[in-house]
C-alpha cells in the first residue's frame, strides 16, 4: 500500500516539476515575445524611416537629374557659343590682319602724299612769294602775269598743287585713295574755283556754291587771275550772312568774265561787299549794285 502511495507521489512530484519548468518556459516566452515585438515595432519605424528617407532620396535624384539634364543643355549651348566664338574670333583676327596691312599701306601712302605735298608746298611758296612781290608794286601783278610771262606756266601748275592739297585737306572722303579731281576734269579753272568753294564750306561753313557758264580758258596767266579773283571774292562772301552763289558767265564774243555774287533767295537782296584792291587794266570792279568783276580779254599781240 505504501509503495503505490511513493510511486503517485513521485509522479506528483514530476508533474509539479514539469509543471514549474513549463511555466517558467512560458514567461520566458513571454519575455522573448514581448522583446521580439518591441523589435518588430522598433524595424517597423526604421522601415517607414527608411522608406520616408528613400522618397526623399528618389525626389532628391530626380531633382539631380533634371539639374543634369539642363546643365547638360547649358554645356552643349556653351560649346556652341565657344565654337561660334571662336569662329567670329577667327574672323575678326583675319579681318584685323587685313586692316592692319591695309593702314600699312595707307601710311606708305600718306608718307609718300606727304613728301610730295611738302615738295609742293616749298614750291608754292615760292611762287606766291613771287605773287607777293609783284602784288607790291601797283598795276604790275596783272600785266606780268601774261602769256608772254615764261613764268605763267609754272605759276598755273603751281595754282592746281595748292588747289588740290586744298581739296585733299577739306573735301575729299578719302584723301589717300581718292583720285584727284584734276585728273578727269576738262575745265581746270572751273574746278579749282569750285573746290575753294567747297573748301570754305567745309572749313567755315560758308553758304557758298557756284554757278559757272563760261568756257574754257586756255591761256595760263588768265587761268591764273580768274582763280585768284575768284578765289579773293569767296574769301569776302564767306564773312557774310546768308547763302550765295558767285555766278561766273562769259559776257560777249571777246572772252570777258563777269563774275559776281546773287542771294540764294527771293528776296534780291544786294549783298554788300569790300572790293578787293587790284589795279590792273585787265580787271574792272564795280560796287553799285553788288559787287561784280570784270576779267577782260588779255590784248593780242601784234
Amino acid at each position: 500500500m505504501l509503495v503505490p502511495f511513493i510511486i503517485v507521489l513521485v509522479v506528483a512530484v514530476g508533474l509539479v516539476v514539469l509543471w514549474v519548468l513549463a511555466e517558467r518556459k512560458a514567461a520566458r516566452s513571454a519575455e522573448e515575445l514581448a522583446e521580439t515585438s518591441q523589435r518588430l515595432a522598433t524595424t517597423e519605424s526604421e522601415l517607414r524611416a527608411a522608406k520616408a528617407t528613400i522618397g526623399e532620396l528618389e525626389a532628391t535624384v530626380a531633382e539631380t537629374e533634371t539639374e543634369r539634364d539642363y546643365l547638360a543643355g547649358q554645356l552643349d549651348e556653351n560649346a556652341q557659343l565657344l565654337s561660334s566664338t571662336a569662329d567670329s574670333l577667327s574672323e575678326a583676327n583675319e579681318s584685323l590682319r587685313k586692316r592692319t596691312e591695309l593702314a600699312d599701306a595707307q601710311a606708305m601712302q600718306i608718307d609718300t602724299l606727304s613728301a610730295a605735298r611738302d615738295e609742293l608746298q616749298q614750291r608754292l611758296t615760292v611762287a606766291e612769294e613771287r605773287i607777293v612781290t609783284l602784288a607790291s608794286r601797283p598795276g604790275v601783278v596783272v600785266g606780268e602775269l601774261s602769256t608772254e610771262d615764261s613764268n605763267a606756266e609754272m605759276l598755273w601748275d603751281l595754282e592746281v598743287a595748292r588747289s588740290e592739297r586744298a581739296w585733299r585737306n577739306s573735301v575729299a572722303i578719302n584723301p589717300v585713295d581718292d583720285p584727284s579731281p584734276f585728273e578727269t576734269t576738262e575745265d581746270p579753272v572751273r574746278t579749282a574755283v569750285e573746290i575753294e568753294a567747297s573748301a570754305l564750306r567745309e572749313d567755315v561753313g560758308a553758304m557758298i556754291t557756284v554757278d559757272w557758264t563760261a568756257g574754257l580758258i586756255e591761256s595760263p596767266s588768265r587761268r591764273l587771275i580768274v582763280v585768284r579773283v575768284a578765289q579773293e571774292m569767296l574769301a569776302l562772301a564767306s564773312r557774310a550772312p546768308g547763302a550765295a552763289k558767285l555766278m561766273v558767265a562769259e559776257q560777249g564774243d571777246d572772252g570777258e568774265l563777269t563774275l559776281e555774287f546773287e542771294t540764294m533767295d527771293d528776296s534780291k537782296q544786294v549783298i554788300n561787299l569790300i572790293p578787293p584792291r587790284i589795279s590792273s587794266d585787265l580787271i574792272d570792279i564795280r560796287n553799285d549794285t553788288g559787287l561784280s568783276v570784270t576779267v577782260k580779254a588779255e590784248p593780242k599781240s601784234a
